[in-house]
């Protein structure tokens, strides 16, 4: 049984290091959402990264992600501005994807040089999918690339990784994610693109980086969106760490795995920046 008081306590303080000093954070509210902008001390280029951080849609907020992203917005040389989405069960699907498309359609409509790419981890990498679905189809605007780290796509959690990697993954258990997923989406079709995104419609997105470690239970969310994109003849890529579980730039960020993904990140972001 999930024990949200105790679990997002403890979330908040779940990475082993401590924010960058080559960063300034600055709180701010847009459309409505707590948001917060990663300033690296240098900054090159005029357009901006947004983060959606992960959690499982019930756990998680700036403070948990910011020692990461901190790391992140320091490599990319870019802002970051990291997005306070609500959370469930107090408000469940969809109300993390309407603050991630509220923000971004506020940016866009008051800043006539909006340009923004998404990177996001885990259960946020859902929801940038699914932010993606949404600003499609409202004809929204279109983020230049998306980086999704160990994207949790599928919430049916039927994919062959949840019993291949099961004993290898020490961090997430299929039980755990099929709670979280009752609580953020009750009663609801979860094979809806919009839950689980792996099913979804991307015509014309842009080009989106996949990364995930081969010992996750969610290693085949992966496989199959890098798959389901392909077909769909969207440039994509998936980068499979050997042996990394769920997130692994969040728990330790000098490890030569982890130096290598941020690396991996920046590389693409630079290549299809503006």
């Amino acid at each position: 049984m999930i024990n949200l008081t105790e679990g997002r306590k403890g979330f908040e303080t779940i990475s082993n290091y401590s924010i960058s000093e080559k960063v300034t954070l600055e709180n701010i509210i847009i459309a409505d959402v707590p948001c917060a902008w990663v300033i690296p001390d240098e900054i090159v280029g005029n357009d901006i990264v947004i983060y959606i951080h992960g959690g499982a849609f019930i756990y998680g907020s700036i403070n948990s992600h910011a020692p990461m992203v901190s790391y992140i917005a320091s490599q990319l040389k870019k802002k970051v501005l990291m997005i306070d989405y609500r959370l469930a069960p107090e408000y469940p699907f969809p109300a993390g994807i309407d603050d991630c498309v509220a923000v971004i359609n506020f940016l866009h409509k008051n800043n006539s040089n909006f340009s923004f790419g998404i990177i996001a981890d885990s259960a946020g990498g859902n929801i940038a999918m699914s932010t993606n679905l949404q600003l499609n189809e409202t004809n929204g605007p279109k983020p230049m690339y998306t980086v999704v780290i160990s994207p949790w796509v599928d919430l049916e959690c039927k994919n062959p990784s949840y019993e291949r990697n099961q004993l290898t993954d020490t961090i997430l258990a299929k039980e755990y994610l099929i709670e979280a997923t009752k609580l953020y989406a009750p009663d609801q079709d979860l094979s809806a693109p919009f839950l689980s995104p792996v099913h979804g419609s991307f015509k014309n997105q842009s080009p989106i980086l996949i990364l995930c470690g081969t010992n996750e239970i969610l290693e085949d969310d992966s496989i199959n969106l890098h798959q389901q994109l392909l077909n769909q003849n969207i440039e994509a890529e998936l980068i499979l760490f050997e042996n990394e579980l769920h997130v692994w730039p969040f728990m330790e960020i000098d490890t030569e795995a982890s130096k290598k993904a941020l690396l991996r990140i920046a590389d693409f972001v630079e290549k299809y920046s503006v």
